[in-house]
């Protein structure tokens, strides 16, 4: 009877036995009839492993990590408690179980998981990138939108307190009529003076030569109706050729800029109201109802009859 057979361990012998944990796990598997590939199929390691195991080749600095990991999942499938398999390994090494973290035998996942994690980490970077991005747009298009309809929108000028934006166009108009009356008055008393010095020559000249024949007689009658045709007949005022007015048959925004860009007019007018302006041509004008004002310039009407009712009106006179 060969006398180094391993002695069999049982439930009731293996605490007081001292018996390796890989000699443990082998009789195990022998009991069981499973072979080390099939064990190493199972458990998914090397078949090289499995010998390492059973031959109990531990190295010290794996014991706590990798070691410990394999004899727990080995135990579990030959039946065997792990806690005299692992037991049976600190006795052998000579070290104190140890709460440490065993890595994951499946790193593909964790890693899979790790990527997850930045990729969504990625993503939600992004999405407030593009966020913040079409706010900035949205805000830029409002700023755009709005100055586009206050340029073409008419814009309200408040009158001065007290006075009427039809008061200033009448006192406008009587200046003008002031400034036109003086050239009429120079002219008349020119004229009287021509009649008064025409009638007193023809007098003389009748008392020197009493015996004036009817010829003459006539001649100076009809000079003196020459005279008074001359008194009763006005010079006409010159057309002011720069001069542009405006009628208004209702509410209407307009402005109206000259050749220098110096603006003659802007603000609403109200309905009867007439404008005139007076600048260096060309005219820029802007209209925001056409159809409610007619214009003159330089005594002739301008015709606006293209321009669509209810829409700015821009155009270049003459």
């Amino acid at each position: 009877m060969n006398t180094d057979q391993p002695t069999p361990v049982t439930d009731d012998n293996v605490d007081t036995i001292l018996v390796e944990a890989g000699t443990i796990l082998k009789q195990k598997r022998e009991e069981l009839g499973l072979s080390k590939k099939q064990v190493a199929d199972r458990l998914r390691l090397r078949l090289t492993l499995i010998e390492q195991i059973e031959s109990n080749q531990f190295e010290a600095d794996q014991v706590a990590t990798f070691t410990r990991g394999y004899l727990r999942s080995y135990a579990k499938i030959v039946g065997i408690d792990e806690a005299v398999v692992l037991a049976a390994l600190d006795e052998r090494m000579g070290t104190q179980p140890q709460e440490q973290t065993m890595k994951s035998f499946s790193r593909k996942t964790n890693r899979e998981k790790h990527d997850s994690r930045i990729m969504a980490l990625t993503w939600g970077i992004l999405a407030v990138i593009v966020a913040i991005s079409s706010v900035w747009w949205w805000q830029n298009q409002q700023k755009d939108v709005v100055e586009i309809a206050v340029e073409e929108q008419p814009a309200v000028v408040a009158p001065a307190p007290g006075v009427s934006m039809q008061s200033v166009t009448e006192a406008e108009n009587a200046l003008t009529a002031e400034e036109q009356a003086p050239q009429v008055d120079e002219l008349e008393p020119a004229t009287d003076e021509l009649a008064t010095s025409t009638i007193e020559n023809s007098a003389e000249a009748a008392n020197d030569a009493g015996d004036t024949t009817t010829d003459s007689e006539a001649k100076v009658e009809d000079e003196a109706t020459a005279t008074e045709s001359a008194n009763e007949t006005t010079t006409p005022v010159a057309v002011n050729a720069n001069l542009m007015q405006m009628n208004f048959s209702d509410d209407c925004w307009v402005q109206v800029k000259d050749a220098a860009g110096k603006t003659l007019t802007s603000g609403i007018k109200k309905a009867g109201q007439t404008l005139e302006v007076e600048g260096k041509k060309p005219y820029k004008v802007i209209l925001g109802a056409p159809e409610n004002v007619s214009i003159t310039l330089a005594s002739e009407p301008v015709d606006l009859s293209g321009y669509t009712a209810g829409k700015v009106a821009r155009f270049t006179l003459p």
